[in-house]
């Protein structure tokens, strides 16, 4: 390290003397379980007063050399990119108004990469949004020349800036970066997650590269991943360092999950990482611990890694509070102030059942958090008002989105599956049901006798598919749709509901229409036909996620299957071929 009695104390002597250091931090995909690149981020020498990015870059306003500040550390990136031999893409922050400086030089990065071997397309110039830029189209034609140079391009802090969208619509970037803000939390944030998928879904039709920056905790993560996020930045994958890392860190969950469908209705979308203590720690640890951070309400304790116990705030303080509390409990074992009875459910334990268990209680009630496991031991932990409010949440929004005659999901809940399903490139089929001849059954036994019918076409299909654990909603009419796992035998479950559905349907006709076996009523040219006893037609497709873009294209493969189905006469199930919709040239 250099002394700082023989560093310049002016930025421009910084810049001169070559004392600019980078750091690498990590981005890492999570699907393939590698380091994908590292972004490189700058700073002043150890000590120095211009150490830290926000006193480098305030400085380089106040005198007016941005510019030169810019290009330094574009030139520090890459020597010590290539001095390390680095491997994977390194991302260079670039601020855009630099570029459209007329005084800017040109050509300095592509000069510099070719007398270091870099290959072009491994650097990628990101754009930060925190700065106004006032010329769109001057940014456009700079970003262009870079692009022919092979250069990528990537878009920082996407939400938190200026121009938003519309900078992303126009320069069309190979990686967007989402801001910190909206991953900060994101596990326990519903709408921070409807962002996050509003985003990735956008970015997959624009054949932009998502990044979720900012991760600080397991569940962040896992959150992503469920999402089907791939690219991740953050510190609990590995902090800014001078020695950049090489593999992905062996507690990071990673490679191609399986999710549950349902993983937002289990306690794991609560978990919190939170520090325990083991059994045989002493009370003054815990009392100083909560001492020292007023938010620390709960500490589990563990044995071995499995929890035992829970300590509370209220207890400890309570026992230390009197005049010779801590004398006489100080050097005591958590088990004198622990409650044994904490609150202690399994990381796949409903929200639902969760809820029930603490609410008919009332001694579980008045407790802030529960214990979450993974295969018994220590997962993290719960908050009682975070499981009581994303229970509210759900049944505010499942009230808002149902359909109102059977209570089943709605349209946008519909939507919300098949878009999940194919962001997170699951394997799934989507069947479209329909009710043969459900018009002249309306126009003959009156709306009322026909709304009973639909209401218990919903609880025999919720009966057989709902209780099969697949997705099942309510479009609206006579039409209803299915989203089944991969792994389910969704034939026999269809099967099943024809088998159920032709038996039973006969119950809703009067005796004489039983007997000939259907109904009189009049066609759409006025004459009375005979039609047949109500059938339903089941339409289902396996859909390829590289092919359908949105719930619009699945919704083009179901209905071209149901409208074959509803070609026979008697109830049927047919299964479509095509896994993607034909676009025109």
């Amino acid at each position: 390290m250099i002394p700082l009695s023989c560093v310049g104390d002016d930025l421009t002597d910084l810049i001169a003397e070559g004392q600019l250091r980078p750091l690498f931090q990590p981005i890492v995909d999570i699907r393939a379980g590698r380091i994908l690149g590292h972004e490189a981020l700058i700073r002043g020498p150890h000590g120095h007063r211009l150490e830290f990015p926000s006193a480098l870059f305030g400085e380089a306003r106040r005198q007016s050399l941005l510019s030169e500040l810019d290009l330094a550390c574009r030139q520090a990136a890459l020597h010590r990119y290539h001095q390390l031999d680095m491997q994977g893409s390194l991302f260079v922050n670039v601020n855009p108004n630099v570029l459209l400086d007329r005084h800017h030089p040109r050509g300095c990065t592509r000069r510099l990469a070719e007398e270091l071997g870099i290959a072009p397309d491994r650097i990628v110039i990101e754009l930060s949004e925190q700065d106004a830029v006032q010329d769109t189209d001057g940014l456009k034609r700079a970003l262009k020349r870079y692009r022919e140079l092979g250069f990528r391009i990537a878009i920082d802090d996407l939400g938190a800036g200026y121009s938003g969208l519309k900078l992303w619509s126009e320069l069309q970037p190979d990686f967007v970066k989402i801001d910190r803000h909206f991953i900060q939390h994101l596990d326990q944030d519903p709408v921070k997650r409807e962002f996050v998928r509003s985003i990735t879904a956008l970015a997959r039709s624009m054949d932009s590269a998502v990044v979720a920056e900012g991760i600080e905790t397991r569940g962040e993560l896992e959150q992503l991943q469920e999402m089907g996020v791939q690219y991740c930045q953050g510190y609990w994958l590995g902090r800014p360092e001078a020695k950049p890392l090489t593999t992905v860190p062996a507690f990071v969950p990673t490679g191609e999950r399986q999710p549950s469908r349902r993983q937002q209705d289990t306690v794991a979308s609560l978990a919190r990482s939170a520090p325990a203590m083991d059994v045989n720690d002493r009370l003054d640890t815990a009392f100083e611990r909560l001492l020292a951070d007023g938010r620390l309400h709960s500490i589990p304790v563990l044995s071995q890694g499995m929890p035992v116990g829970m300590l509370h705030r209220s207890r400890v303080m309570e026992l230390f509070s009197t005049p010779f509390g801590r004398a006489l409990y100080a050097n005591k074992p958590l088990t004198r102030a622990m409650d044994t009875q904490p609150v202690i459910v399994d990381k796949h334990s409903s929200l639902e059942s969760t809820s029930q268990l603490i609410t008919d209680d009332d001694n579980l009630i008045a407790r802030q958090h529960f214990i979450i496991t993974h295969n018994g031991h220590y997962h993290g932990l719960g908050s009682v008002r975070g499981l009581l409010r994303t229970m509210t949440e759900q049944r505010l929004q499942h009230a808002r989105h149902a359909n109102p005659l059977t209570q089943l999901p709605g349209n946008v809940p519909i939507y919300r599956e098949i878009d999940e399903a194919l962001q997170q490139r699951r394997d799934f089929y989507v069947a479209y049901f329909d009710l043969n001849h459900f018009k002249p059954y309306n126009d003959v036994y009156g709306y009322a006798q026909g709304d009973k019918v639909l209401q218990w076409v919903a609880g025999l299909m919720q009966q057989i598919i709902g209780g099969a654990g697949q997705f099942l909603g309510h479009v609206g009419g006579d039409d209803f749709v299915a989203v089944f796992d991969a792994r389910c035998d969704w034939q026999s479950l269809c099967n099943e509901v024809i088998r159920r559905f032709d038996e039973e349907i006969v119950g809703f006709y009067r005796p004489e229409d039983r007997l000939r076996q259907g109904m009189m009523a009049p066609a759409r040219n006025g004459e009375l036909q005979h039609y047949s006893l109500l059938g339903i037609a089941i339409g289902v497709v396996h859909p390829d996620a590289g092919r359908c873009h949105s719930h619009d294209d699945v919704a083009l493969l179901a209905s071209a299957a149901k409208h074959g189905a509803k070609q026979h006469a008697q109830s049927c199930c047919c299964f479509s071929t095509e896994r993607g919709p034909h676009r025109l040239p």
